[in-house]
């Protein structure tokens, strides 16, 4: 008995000591997204959205949208602050918008704050939106749930298959370390609904103003991850294309001579299985031999076609700088970052084809 009052008593002296503020639901606003843009003159608009307490002991909780510009996130939230009835809090924090234009001039000191923030979890995710992103979250009235809960379903659930894994913790490591760049879901709006435009591409923290469209997000995961799931269409020519739906896919990097004269293979190997074809005959093997052959060329070609477009645009999305300094003795950072955009990057790609469906 006197051990566990010991360790109780212990356990409230650590709260207290580490700052832990007991906190009542009622008497706070929990955001649950928010948004920055920028407002000119050097400052930024925040938009965010709280979960306001109802009165009555099964309410729902309400929801209030609230604004402010400032010249940084901090002074930010204290305009906000100065309009609520109770404090803003962001334990619940699940993501945060940046609109296109702010963006484009650097993330580093928004995003920052939320690195040094105890209450934001790291699993906070991150996305740029095509336009401002205040118009996500002022969409609210008109979705069923809350924008952030809506955004964070959206990109989890295409984090499966055209998606990266990008949360706050991966942008940071790929935003600061060597011989890689971030990548952030870049979503729009179309009339009521929030959807997912492609993928944003950055130079450290700047979006430069491309993106990977939705479609082509699969070939993205192709050639940066292991994974499964996902489908993608080829199309031959009018009215004939296939589906291919991805089993399982797996990649590896091969980098020579990093220090002189780099090279580097990227090795794709797909088992993938067919949804839909046209103008095949499925149950003849030449036929699903040469459906093989055919989508290699077609989606290495545009395999290909993509890392090109990265080199020319001085960006590695692939972090190929950081797999070649983790296998490179005395790695030359700046001889592989002068020779980037030229390094002969060749994309070998195998599929195989392990089920065609009922006809088989």
């Amino acid at each position: 008995m006197k051990i566990k009052l010991l360790l109780i008593t212990l356990a409230s002296f650590l709260m207290a000591a580490c700052g832990v503020e007991k906190q009542i639901l009622e008497d706070i606003l929990i955001a649950e997204v928010v948004g920055y843009d920028d407002a000119g003159d050097k400052k930024i608009k925040g938009t965010v959205v709280v979960s306001v307490p109802q009165p009555g002991e099964e309410a729902a909780l309400g929801k209030e949208v609230y604004e402010a510009d400032s010249h940084d996130i901090k002074a930010a939230r204290q305009q906000e602050n100065a309009k609520t009835p109770y404090p803003i809090v962001g334990g619940r924090l699940t993501v945060t918008l940046y609109g296109e234009e702010l963006a484009s001039k650097g993330l580093n000191d928004y995003v920052d704050t939320y690195r040094r923030d105890p209450m934001v979890g790291r699993d906070l995710y991150l996305a740029v939106v095509h336009g401002k992103a205040e118009d996500v979250v002022k969409m609210e009235p008109k979705l069923i749930k809350t924008p952030g809960v809506q955004v964070k379903e959206l990109i989890e659930q295409n984090i499966r298959t055209n998606l990266p894994n990008v949360d706050l913790h991966r942008y940071l490591y790929a935003c600061h370390g060597n011989g890689i760049d971030p990548v952030l879901p870049l979503l729009e709006t179309t009339g009521d609904q929030i959807r997912v435009r492609g993928i944003a591409l950055f130079k450290k923290d700047r979006y430069i103003g491309k993106y990977i469209p939705y479609e082509e997000g699969f070939l993205y995961k192709v050639l940066s991850e292991n994974f499964k799931l996902g489908s993608y269409e080829i199309k031959w020519k009018e009215n004939d294309f296939t589906d291919i739906n991805n089993v399982e896919s797996r990649v590896h990097y091969h980098i020579s001579n990093a220090n002189q004269d780099p090279k580097v293979r990227i090795e794709v190997k797909m088992k993938a299985s067919l949804l839909e074809v046209q103008g095949y005959d499925l149950g003849k093997e030449v036929d699903l031999n040469k459906i093989e052959a055919r989508a290699e060329r077609v989606i290495g070609k545009k395999l290909n076609e993509m890392v090109t477009m990265f080199q020319e645009n001085h960006i590695d999305p692939l972090a190929l700088g950081d797999h070649a300094k983790s296998k490179t003795r005395n790695f030359d950072q700046k001889h592989w970052e002068e020779t980037y955009p030229d390094i002969p990057i060749e994309v070998d790609l195998d599929i195989e084809m392990i089920q065609t469906g009922i006809a088989e």
